[in-house]
C-alpha cells in the first residue's frame, strides 16, 4: 500500500524523515537524546498534553482523597475489632472500583495522544490537539492493554509457583541462595516483558489494524536484533520511577494528623505530576524507539492525519525503489 489519500506536507515529512534516519541505529543514549529533544519541537501540543492529563489525574486523585479516604480509615479502624463492619467495606468496594476504572480512562487516554503525537513529531509531522484526536483508533490501544495487563498477572503467578517448588526440592541454606537468584532473574526478565508491552502498546496505536496479541507480536518482530536495547530503555526508566512510587507510598500511607492534610495534599500533588511527567517521557521514548525499529526494517511509518493516511517511506524503502 502505497497511498491512500494524499497530504501536502507528505514530500516534506518524507525527506526530513529519511533524511533523519541514518546508516547504523541509534543507541539507547541516542534514543533518550531525541525523546527529550521531540516535545521541543512541538511545545504547544505537548503542554496541552500534559495539561490535559495532569488537571484530570489530580482531580480524580483530589476526589478520591475527598470521598474515599475517611471510609478508608473508618475500615482501618475497626480492622482489630472482632466484628466485621461489612457495610463499610461495600462501599469502599462501590467507591474504588470507579475510582480505578476512572483512572485507567485518564492513563489510556493519556498514552494513546502522548504516542501518536511523539510519533507523529518524531517524523516531523505538524499536528495539532484537534486533529490528533479526530484520528486516533481508540479500540485498538484498549484492546492491547487488556491483553498487557494480563502479563504480570500471569508471570507472578508463574514465579510464585516456581519458588514454592523450589522451597519444596531443596534444603534451607541452598534454598534460600536459590530464591534470591530466581527473583532476580525473575525481575530482570519482567523488565524484557515490560518493554514488548509497552512497544505492543505503541504499534496498536500506529500501526493499521494491528492490535491485541497481533501487536504484541509484531512488537517482538520489530524489535527483533534490538531487545538488549528495549530491555535497557525500560530499565533505566523504571529506574527514574522508584523515587516517584516511594513519593507515592509516602502520600498515601503517612496520616493526616502527623504531617497535616495541607502537606499531604502537596505530596499527592507532586506525585501525580512527577508520575505523569515520567509516563509521558516513557511512552515518548518507546514512541521513538518504534520509529528506529520501523526504519531500520524497512517498513513505511503510518502518517493518519487529515482526511487518510500516508505510508512514510523509510531510507531502505526508498534505496529499494530507487
Amino acid at each position: 500500500m502505497a497511498e491512500k489519500a494524499p497530504s501536502s506536507s507528505s514530500s516534506s515529512t518524507t525527506t526530513s524523515l529519511a533524511s533523519s534516519a541514518t546508516g547504523q541505529p541509534i543507541n539507547v543514549i541516542g534514543i533518550f537524546r531525541e525523546a527529550i529533544k521531540t516535545p521541543a519541537r512541538n511545545g504547544k501540543l505537548m503542554l496541552q498534553i500534559m495539561l490535559l492529563v495532569v488537571s484530570h489525574c489530580t482531580l480524580l486523585a483530589l476526589l478520591h482523597h475527598l470521598f474515599a479516604t475517611p471510609l478508608m480509615e473508618k475500615v482501618e479502624d475497626n480492622y482489630n475489632k472482632p466484628t466485621v463492619h461489612w457495610e463499610d467495606l461495600r462501599a469502599l468496594l462501590g467507591i474504588e472500583v470507579p475510582f480505578l476504572v476512572g483512572f485507567w480512562v485518564v492513563s489510556m487516554f493519556g498514552i494513546t495522544i502522548t504516542i501518536y503525537a511523539a510519533a507523529m513529531t518524531y517524523a516531523r509531522r505538524s499536528v495539532c490537539l484537534k486533529d490528533l484526536l479526530s484520528c486516533i483508533q481508540w479500540k485498538k490501544p484498549i484492546i492491547t492493554s487488556l491483553y498487557v495487563s494480563f502479563i504480570p498477572v500471569v508471570y507472578a503467578i508463574l514465579v510464585i509457583g516456581l519458588i514454592k517448588s523450589i522451597n519444596l526440592i531443596t534444603r534451607e541454606d541452598a534454598g534460600q541462595a536459590w530464591r534470591g537468584a530466581t527473583a532476580v532473574m525473575a525481575a530482570l526478565l519482567y523488565i524484557y516483558l515490560t518493554s514488548v508491552s509497552t512497544l505492543g502498546l505503541v504499534v496498536s496505536v500506529m500501526d493499521d489494524e494491528c492490535y491485541g496479541a497481533k501487536a504484541l507480536e509484531k512488537a517482538v518482530k520489530l524489535s527483533s536484533g534490538r531487545k538488549l536495547q528495549g530491555f535497557f530503555l525500560m530499565l533505566i526508566l523504571e529506574l527514574l520511577s522508584i523515587p516517584i512510587y516511594i513519593l507515592f507510598y509516602v502520600a498515601s500511607t503517612d496520616d493526616d494528623d502527623e504531617i497535616g492534610a495541607v502537606t499531604l495534599f502537596g505530596f499527592g500533588f507532586l506525585a501525580t505530576v512527577l508520575f505523569c511527567l515520567v509516563n509521558m517521557l516513557s511512552y515518548v521514548v518507546f514512541a521513538v524507539f518504534y520509529s528506529e525499529c520501523k526504519k531500520n526494517s524497512g517498513e513505511g511509518i503510518e502518517m493518519g492525519i487529515g482526511p487518510g493516511y500516508s505510508l512514510v517511506p523509510t531510507k531502505l524503502q526508498e534505496k529499494a525503489e530507487a
